[in-house]
């Protein structure tokens, strides 16, 4: 093969893939791909708040046993632990001072009237060390108060009840934070993103045969 015959091969190819750029076809899927990329620059660019939570039993296994579950000068023989945590997934900081205020629509885990919560507080090994947060208990609700929460930073709630309560949530609103929600697990993240990628490989695949197929030339005769 020549490097004439190579370089003509190129040549057709590079012309295809211009023609095919400046048409109507390839400007729709040039401008798809810029909203789509503009959306999630858009999107990732505020605070983005999600919650976790996690139950674990707690109980004394034997009556014999020295192991006692001890709050509040009371003994339990079974209480249940959950974990409520707040997490800012977005790219910018949320000023505590920027959360509704106290009667509006504070950051708060709500409780059920019937739940009886034994005791809460902060768990400091799971709280991100930059982060300076108090709790106030207020109209069956804990709020979460904090100074700063910078991405990735958390803030991790523990909950001791008798009760095996699992529906805890986080709920409240900021500037830029119109609503909290619930983290994904690493599997629905998985599904998610293999199917966003299908999704936009027929998207794109049937767009571009399409355009192949009409521009395919006619057989000669």
């Amino acid at each position: 093969m020549s490097l004439n015959h190579v370089y003509t091969r190129q040549s057709k190819m590079v012309r295809a893939l211009w023609n095919f750029l400046t048409s109507p076809t390839g400007a729709f899927l040039i401008a798809v791909s810029a909203i789509l990329i503009g959306y999630y620059q858009f999107y990732i660019s505020r605070p983005i708040l999600k919650y976790t939570t996690q139950t674990t039993e707690i109980s004394t296994s034997d009556e014999n046993d020295d192991f006692k579950i001890h709050i509040n000068d009371k003994d339990y023989a079974q209480i249940y632990k959950t974990t409520v945590t707040l997490k800012n997934s977005g790219e910018d900081a949320l000023s505590g001072s920027d959360v509704s205020t106290i009667g509006h629509d504070p950051i708060r885990i709500p409780l059920p009237p019937r739940l009886k919560i034994l005791y809460y507080g902060i768990n400091n090994s799971e709280t991100s060390s930059d982060v300076s947060a108090k709790l106030i208990r207020k109209n069956n609700a804990i709020i979460i108060e904090f100074n700063y929460l910078n991405p990735d930073n958390q803030i991790a709630v523990n909950l001791f009840s008798t009760d095996k309560y699992q529906n805890f949530e986080i709920v409240g609103s900021a500037v830029n934070v119109n609503k909290i929600t619930q983290a994904w697990s690493p599997e629905q993240t998985r599904k998610f993103i293999i199917r966003l990628i299908a999704g936009l490989i027929l998207f794109y695949a049937l767009f571009i045969y399409l355009y192949v197929r009409r521009h395919k030339p006619l057989p000669r005769i």
